[in-house]
């Protein structure tokens, strides 16, 4: 197989959460044989910003359905939703 990119969309429980501290603590979810693509902070709406984040994973090796349950039972985040899926 080969690598696997997933983008996710990440709404955080308010307006007051720091998003950059998320992505930080996301990171530290990767498992060894992956590694951040993108962590960006974007306007959502009413003032309210969202944290787009993707990850590579080994497609063998897998990891994505346990670092998906880490992330949606991280402190600050409302719902985490994969936007985008694909072998690179």
């Amino acid at each position: 197989m080969g690598d696997v990119l997933i983008r996710y969309k990440v709404m955080p429980e308010g307006t007051d959460v720091d998003l950059q501290a998320i992505s930080d603590r996301f990171a530290t979810y990767v498992p060894e044989h992956g590694r951040v693509s993108q962590s960006e902070i974007v306007p959502a709406f009413f003032g309210l910003k969202m944290l787009m984040w993707a990850v590579v994973l080994d497609d063998k090796k897998g990891g994505g359905e346990e670092l998906e349950e880490k992330l949606n039972s991280t402190e600050g985040v409302q719902s985490v939703e994969v936007v985008e899926m694909g072998l690179l």
